[in-house]
Parts: C-alpha cells; structure tokens; sequence
C-alpha cells in the first residue's frame, strides 16, 4: 500500500446517507465529528493453511490471492462517519508499506487465533514507530492478556464494536481522553448492525465475498468461542438490509458469497423468511451469484430449508460434524448431532438435496482413543465429504473446555497441541493426526470420495438443473476454464517433480471414471476443478508433515 492507493470513504451510489444501517432502519444521528481522522483498517496475512487454498489460488484465471475477503474490515468501515477516511489493508491479497501508514491518524488491526503471531509482529512495528494503534476482533476477543503483556495497542476492542468503536472515535476525533479496553455492555441489535463498504476492497484479487446474516448459535459446543462472543440467541438482519447488502456485492463484482454466519439457521424461522425473499431475488436478477454457508447438521430434518436453500442458488453448505463417535459428541455437548437417524442418513438427505458438504472434524476428544482415526477416515471416504477439515481439538480461552481442562490441570503451552489427550499420549494424537490427514489427502483416497457423489442421482440431476438455471456451462468459456486449469496444473506438477506419482492418478481416473459418469465439456471442468483443490491439500499436508509450516490448531 502506498499513499497514492488509498481509497477515499465516500459510500457506495445508493448507500444510506447516514452509513452503515441497512434500508429502512432509522439511523442514529451522528454529528459531524470535531476532525477529520484517516484510519486504516488492517487484516494480517494467514499462514499458510488448509483453509487458504494457498496452492491452488494461483492456478485459477485471473489474480485470485486469497479465497475470501474477512467480513471484519467492510464491516468496521461501515461504522466511520462519512467524514473520515477510511482505507483497508488485507494482507492476505497486497503488502504492508509500514512507511505509508505514517499519515494515518490511528490504524486498527483484526484477526483470529491463526493470526496472533503475525498481529503480534504487525503491533509492535507500528508500537515502534509511534504509531497509534487499536486492536480488535476474534482473537483479541478471547486472550485479551496477549495483547497487554506487550502494551501491543492503545485500545483492545473486546466482542461486537457497534457501540464502542464509534464512541472511541468520537472522543478521538474531539481529543478527549479514550479508553484502553472497551467492550459493549449489550448485544448488537443486527437491524442496526452496519452496512458493509464492500466498495473500499480489491474485490477482483478475491475468490469469494463475505455476508452476515445473523450471530450467535443456539447450541452449546464445549469447544467453541462462538458462544462466549455472540452468545446463543441468534440475532438477525431484516431481510431487506441483507438484500440491499447482496446488490452491494454484485455491484462490487463478486460471483460467490459466503454467508458466514456462526450458524445460519440457528433461527429457522428467520433463514426461511430469508431464503424465500433470496429465491425471488435469484430468479428476478438472473442468479448473479453462488451462495454458501454454515449449518447445523439438522438441516437434515428439514425438507423445507433444503428445498429453499436449493431453489436460492446455495452450492455448499459447511457443517460441523467434528466425530462419527456418539460418546464423543455427547461429551462435547454437540447434542444437535446425536439425535434421529444415523449421521450417514443425514448427510446423504443433504446431498441428494443439491448441496454439497464441506465439514469439519475434529480428534482429540476425551472418548477418542488410538481407533478414532481409522473411525474418522472411514466415515469420510464413505460418506463423500471431499473437503474434509481435520483438526486436532484446541482449547480457545473463555470457552467451557479451556476452564474444565484448566480445572483438571491438563492445559500446555503449545500453539500445536495445548492439552493433555485423555487415552491417548500427546505424541500418539498428534503422529495419529497427521497420518490420518496424509490418508485423506492422497489422490487416491480424494477422487475416490469425489466419484461416490456419483452414487446419489438426485444430487447431480438437481446441479445439472441449477446449473442451466444459472447460464452456466456454455461450451466455450468453460472448456477454456478447463484448458487454463489444466495446463496451470501440469505446469505446476512438472515444476514439483509429481507429474508421474500425483498425475498419473489425475489422467488415470479421467478415463477410468469421470468418463464413465460425465462425457461432456461440464464434467471435464468439475474434474479438473477438483483436481486443483486437491493439489493444495497434498501439497499442504507434505510440506506440513515435513515441518515446513507452522501448525495450528484447527479445532
């Protein structure tokens, strides 16, 4: 970033005068602040990870650098005074120009647990230069000790800012005298929640956008933070700001958008009265984007939701299945995945529903022993789930595991593994770990579940019908996708000296079994598609197990 890059904070044409609320929801009065300040707005860089899609991004046309934007930065820019100046930083799509970030007034930084030691580095360069900065997000929600030890920033932003972030900038603005922790006394009311500037990102260095429908989740997963942070009363937008956030996002030039709501239809009643209102909006604008999510897996007992989220143009769906163990899940208190038919019924009511299933797992549990991952590998490859993120369980601070495991004297300080297994030793979960993610990410054992959605004939004649409904497919552009995806592919193959071990799978299967199901230019997309998703895993997981990352845990 330099100083001739940045962007001025001018909303978006149609944007509500006052930013940040969505249409129809009276804004509060803002006064005009007693400055003008320039604030920029930084997300550090991720290592290197399964989630990054890091070797894939570059195959892909065009100049994908990261595969989604974090919701965080439009988000917060959204509740500066138009007024101000506001520029983001992603670092994940462009590099930091320390000197550059003289001339702000303040620079904020975000970030989760897989960011600390990066935001670290990031604070203490800007400490060092006597630059004013501010830190906030998901980590700095949960450890608010690793950002004091330092004196890393001037002012830590604990949970949701709706409130405090433009209460510290007022006082900012004024010179008046700011806090050094701020932290809401009250959950955001989402109908006043902010109005994304999706309109101050690189939308074009992006895989996908990023929208918030709703927080909170009202289950209570042991391990998780989401709770601790948004609570468990779910809590939604309108339908119409959500709308009016989607038409930003075309306007802004995304195709796919994620809605990353902890859990979507934690409020069923809410998501369908959404989904309804997102089928009209799909048909009417001619489906100008693909949309994904989280869920719950009781999305399965549903037919309605399904059929909605089918008909609204949903493509995947991420799910939280963590362990095919019931003691463990009951342990875990993921009672949402415990109760009717069997998880392997659900699954395949989901898929022969259009969707695919990306979902995480988990080991480490205290039911899990050395048998949990032949358990784990084998629900996977049977059920299909091609990407399948494996991680071994972690315990964030704040949440019901770290404080029993804390009472039982079993946490560590390890940022790859900071507790003691129950029947395990730590080297046995880790060694067992890494071996089950080398099984999965084989290309053997991934086409291998890629071919079993082939089993389900409602899935793929309801992708086909999407499809058409979407203009997708046409013969030309996509048989050029696929001759660029090849080509980048073989070029990087040849490059890593894997043509032959991880190649010779990719060609043999083609023959062997994509031609079998799909014979048209469609099939020889998707193929090579998933091909270039799992070169990234493979080529993750080598470099991984031969200690050329670093790990986190993913859990």
């Amino acid at each position: 970033m330099s100083p001739t890059a940045v962007a001025p904070s001018s909303p978006p044409a149609g944007a509500p005068t006052s930013p940040g609320f969505g249409p129809g929801v009276p804004a509060p009065v803002r006064e005009a602040p007693a400055r003008r300040l320039s604030i920029c707005l930084i997300n550090p860089r991720f290592e290197p990870s399964y989630w990054g899609f890091d070797y894939a991004l570059p195959l892909y046309p065009g100049d994908k650098r990261c595969t989604m934007i974090t919701g965080a930065l439009p988000t917060i820019a959204g509740l500066v005074h138009p007024d101000h100046e506001v520029v983001l930083l992603d670092e994940n799509i462009e590099d930091i120009d320390f000197e550059a970030l003289r001339r702000f007034d303040l620079v904020g930084v975000t970030g989760m647990i897989v960011q600390k030691k990066r935001m670290r580095e990031i604070l203490l360069r800007l400490k060092a230069m006597g630059i004013y900065a501010i830190v906030g997000g998901a980590y700095a929600s949960v450890d608010r000790d690793f950002f004091e030890r330092e004196d890393l920033a001037r002012a830590l932003f604990s949970g949701e800012a709706e409130e405090t972030f433009p209460e510290f900038l007022a006082d900012f603005a004024a010179g008046r005298p700011t806090k050094t922790y701020y932290e809401q006394a009250d959950r955001t009311d989402m109908s006043r929640a902010p109005r994304p500037r999706y309109d101050l990102l690189k939308v074009d260095r992006y895989a996908s956008g990023a929208l918030q429908f709703s927080r909170g989740c009202p289950f209570q997963c042991e391990f998780c933070d989401i709770i601790v942070t948004f609570g468990r009363k779910p809590r939604t937008k309108p339908v119409a700001q959500v709308i009016s956030e989607l038409d930003d996002m075309v306007r802004a030039g995304f195709l796919s958008v994620f809605i990353v709501d902890d859990n979507f239809i934690g409020n069923k009643k809410a998501a369908k009265e959404l989904l309804e209102a997102l089928v009209v909006w799909q048909e009417t604008n001619g489906y100008p984007v693909r949309l994904s999510t989280e869920a719950s897996l009781n999305l399965a007992d549903d037919p309605r939701l399904l059929e909605l989220m089918y008909r609204a143009n949903f493509r995947h769906v991420f799910m939280g299945i963590e362990t095919p163990r019931m003691e463990s899940l009951k342990e875990t208190k993921k009672f949402q995945n415990t109760h009717g038919d069997s998880l392997d019924d659900k699954l395949a009511r989901i898929q022969n529903a259009g969707l695919d299933i990306h979902a995480g797992f988990i080991v480490g549990f205290d039911a899990d022993d050395d048998k949990i991952f032949e358990d784990q590998f084998q629900f996977i490859q049977r059920n299909g789930i091609l990407l399948a993120m494996v991680g071994m369980l972690g315990a964030i601070p704040k949440t019901p595991l770290y404080e029993r495991l804390q009472r039982e004297g079993r946490l560590v300080d390890d940022p790859n593994l900071n507790f003691v297994p129950k029947q395990m030793t730590r080297e046995q979960l880790q060694r067992g770990y890494w071996r089950l993610v080398e099984r999965l990410y084989t290309p053997e054992a991934f086409l291998d579940r890629y071919f079993r959605s082939y089993r389900l004939p409602e899935y793929h004649r309801r992708r086909k019908e999407i499809s058409i409904k979407a203009a997708e497919g046409k013969l030309v552009p996509t048989l050029a996708y696929a001759l660029l995806l090849i080509v980048a592919l073989v070029r990087t193959l040849v490059h890593d000296g894997s043509l032959f071990r991880v190649g010779g799978v990719y060609l043999r299967q083609f023959f062997t079994k994509n031609l079998k199901y799909r014979r048209d230019v469609i099939g020889l997309a998707q193929f090579a598609n998933r091909c270039v998703t799992h070169w990234h895993f493979y080529k993750f997981t080598r470099l991984a197990i031969a200690g050329r990352l670093r790990l986190f845990n993913s859990g």
